[in-house]
């Protein structure tokens, strides 16, 4: 039929064929355009999330108490830490987790009725729980977030306190490149030890190795310094350390998404003589790990799918809704393991090297906070800025 159209096109005077032509074109152009087939269809945002706009749920209500919230909506400022006394306890115990969701509600509130002084202080503690996380990247977008609302709302009071923490977020990032400088260090020199055959030397080494790793979410560092301490106690006839370290390690690979390494390491149990129905019951706890990793990977892609809701309804002014977005983020990731999160991690050499730029920055920051405290005659944070300044190494 198309060939058909086609000569019969060619048959007809140039003038009239270019003005059918034509005609042809601008329909088409109008029909893409209306696309009628998608008039009952929900719009989707071209902000390239992956999570279809029908599956995400509506934006929970902010769960702040009614006393909190009353004195939130009062006209007098008044700090986070006395509108909400649970914070401090769930700090000292190390509630993170309830601690960040009960901060981030209070934030979307305060966002609500537009508290612009209790949203700096909740920023700032919302980093302080980062670092402590050890998510040094959200620590410091919420620290920028709130210098930028102390520069358009000229609550400098704030300004030297942000800037200090932006320094102790750099100093935190230089003491965990450190401890993975230590912990790579540790474990060549403990395989090293090994082939000479200094296994109490080299037991040590790579100990440390793990408890390094381990004390800075190095997960697959981990996984490999026991897998290496599972060679050791083979070749010094502890069989059961040997299995046992074998075991840490398979755990460790799998559920951080290293499957193949994993099962290197139930290989191994098998050519060591494990029985055969322990080594059914490990394969399938490693299997579990993997799923476990692999569900835990695609909530933190719709959490990343939150955050670019939060940012594109912040870009739009719309800020209660904004917050809207960046609670159902933090909602996402609240049974996300560590071993999920710190899943890809750069190299030690490269860990170290930037290291050296967050030494800058931290004494930059540090030394911008300590002339914000002089400024306004904070001797005692002043001394506190000077201090830090000169624990940057």
């Amino acid at each position: 039929m198309l060939d058909k159209l086609i000569k019969h096109l060619a048959a007809l005077p140039e003038s009239t064929r270019v003005t059918v032509t034509g005609i042809a074109a601008i329909s088409l152009v109008l029909l893409m355009e209306t696309k009628p087939w998608q008039q009952n269809s929900p719009p989707e945002l071209d902000i390239g999330i992956s999570t279809p706009a029908s599956q995400i749920p509506a934006p929970p209500e902010p769960l702040v108490d009614a006393a909190a919230e009353a004195l939130i909506q009062a006209e007098t400022y008044k700090s986070i830490r006395e509108i909400d006394p649970q914070l401090q306890p769930l700090f000292a115990e190390g509630q993170f987790a309830t601690l960040k969701d009960r901060l981030l509600n209070l934030a979307a509130d305060a966002v609500k009725r537009n508290q612009s002084r209790q949203i700096i202080e909740i920023l700032s503690l919302l980093a302080e729980v980062s670092i402590e996380q050890q998510n040094l990247d959200s620590a410091e977008v919420y620290l920028y977030e709130a210098l930028d609302l102390v520069d358009a709302t000229n609550h400098n009071q704030a300004r030297g306190e942000i800037f200090m923490q932006l320094g102790r977020t750099h100093l935190r990032s230089r003491e965990i490149a450190r401890s993975a400088g230590y912990a790579y260090d540790a474990l060549q020199i403990g395989r090293n030890q090994l082939l000479r055959r200094q296994y109490q030397l080299a037991q040590q080494n790579i100990q440390g190795a793990i408890s390094h790793s381990l004390s800075i979410n190095r997960f697959n560092a981990a996984a490999s310094a026991y897998s290496t301490l599972a060679l050791l106690f083979q070749k010094t006839g502890d069989h059961y350390q040997a299995e046992q370290a074998s075991l840490e390690s398979a755990r460790l690979y799998s559920s951080s998404g290293q499957l193949g390494p994993a099962r290197a390491q139930l290989a191994r149990l098998r050519d060591a003589g494990i029985e055969e129905w322990r080594l059914f019951n490990v394969e399938n706890e490693i299997d579990a790990n993997y799923q476990t990793y692999e569900e835990s990977i695609n909530q933190i892609a719709v959490a990343r799918d939150y955050q670019r809701l939060y940012h594109y309804y912040l870009n739009q002014e719309n800020l209660a809704r904004a917050w809207h977005f960046r609670l159902l983020a933090s909602k996402s990731l609240e049974n996300i393991s560590k071993r999920a999160m710190f899943h890809r991690q750069q190299g030690v050499l490269a860990i170290l090297y930037n290291s050296n730029d967050a030494m800058a920055r931290a004494r930059r920051y540090l030394s911008d906070a300590s002339s914000t405290f002089k400024a306004r005659g904070m001797d005692d944070l002043d001394q506190q800025a000077r201090e830090l300044i000169q624990s940057v190494y």
